[in-house]
């Protein structure tokens, strides 16, 4: 995935054409940043030989047979038409009723879909000659006994049931459930493959995504080997259970002391904030917004405004605060005293941080193994790629 595909897949694709140049520059820069970094932690997947693991393989051949499974049900949707004489008795019966005649369309195609399904599978089933083994599964099965087999697919226990997945063996007609639906799988996939339909590209994009999250599986087992790792990160960095206050904030900007005097007055008078704000407020956001700011976080705003907000009472109007902005008169609508949370309920948040700190130093390390040909170019052209 180039840089400029990754900028039409993103969340704020739909926004991107309204952004002024700086917000596009930042978002570009943030969306390249990660594509290098899957990049970097792709290479290292294949230097460590992830890309090699049974697991991996099997992963890989699961999203193979289930692509190919989803494009042969398509196609056999993409064959079912109500017949004309069908679809006219359809119209005629549900005349002037168009969600009914819709469901009564979708009802027969759905039945006739059923229909289809059965009978190629019965088909499919007869020309890869499959047979089922269904008397072998008594106590004492291996992983390695085979249910169902045929000319070019076959499935042991082991491929319905993984090996410690349940605690004792379990019922038979569940295992018989999971072997039919499981045939059915392969049986389609085949089909589909036998048909030469070539999902390669399709396969390598998966590995791309795969790949990265492997490897980063493997760095969570080095960097977080258990509870104890979490917990020493945790209380060598307090800061992390603290939750900040937060404020609901009314507020109203003006451009000397003199109106703002003059404003405050006003209000002691009976008129409100906000709708003096949206008359008056020089600040573009409050004005619109009739002076609700919505809410701030402690150490998310101007110093001097967030020590008044914590000794003002809700409801109450400031005295008159001057920044680089202007001169303020601020007002607590609600708030959400701060506090300090305990390790047991902030084990993902922790998990997180400690992974993000690490990713950060390791993908440094990484950029030293492969290197990084970083360009700032103009007009939209493409950035340099890691190497390998």
């Amino acid at each position: 995935m180039d840089l400029e595909t990754a900028v039409r897949s993103s969340p704020f694709a739909t926004q991107f054409n309204t952004m002024d140049a700086p917000e596009q520059a930042a978002l570009r820069g943030s969306l390249l940043k990660r594509l290098v970094a899957l990049r970097l932690l792709r290479l290292e997947a294949v230097a460590r030989g992830l890309d090699k693991r049974p697991e991996f393989e099997q992963e890989i051949e699961d999203y193979r047979t289930s692509r190919l499974y989803r494009y042969y049900i398509q196609q056999l949707r993409e064959q079912l038409v109500i017949p004309e004489d069908k679809l006219q008795e359809l119209k005629e019966t549900y005349a002037g009723q168009a969600d009914a005649l819709a469901a009564a369309k979708a009802s027969m195609l759905s039945e006739d879909f059923r229909q289809l399904r059965v009978l190629t599978l019965q088909m499919l089933r007869e020309k890869q000659h499959v047979v089922f083994h269904t008397d072998r599964i008594v106590d004492g099965i291996t992983q390695e006994t085979l249910l169902m087999q045929g000319d070019k697919v076959s499935l042991s226990y082991g491929d319905i049931v993984h090996e410690g997945e349940f605690p004792k063996m379990p019922e038979k007609e569940w295992i018989e459930e999971q072997l039919y639906q499981r045939t059915e799988l392969l049986l389609f996939a085949q089909a589909a493959a036998d048909e030469g339909v070539d999902i390669s590209a399709e396969v390598k994009a998966y590995k791309d995504e795969l790949l990265p999250a492997m490897m980063m599986e493997e760095l969570e087992k080095e960097w977080i080997p258990n509870e104890a790792a979490l917990k020493s990160y945790f209380d060598a960095n307090p800061d992390l259970a603290q939750i900040p206050e937060r404020w609901h904030v009314g507020q109203l900007v003006v451009s000397s002391y003199a109106q703002a005097a003059a404003m405050k007055k006003r209000m002691e008078e009976g008129e409100s904030l906000f709708a003096l704000a949206g008359r008056y407020s020089i600040d573009p956001w409050g004005r619109a917004h009739n002076g609700d700011m919505g809410w701030f976080k402690e150490g998310e705003g101007v110093p001097v405004i967030e020590e008044r907000l914590k000794s003002l009472a809700d409801g109450e109007i400031s005295d008159i605060i001057k920044t680089g902005k202007g001169y303020h008169l601020v007002t607590v609508l609600e708030r959400r005293p701060g506090k300090v949370r305990k390790f047991a309920a902030m084990k993902d948040k922790v998990r997180q941080n400690l992974m993000d700190k690490e990713l950060a130093i390791y993908l440094d390390s990484l950029q030293k193994k492969y290197p990084v040909d970083w360009k700032v170019l103009a007009n939209g052209s493409k950035p340099g790629k890691a190497d390998g």
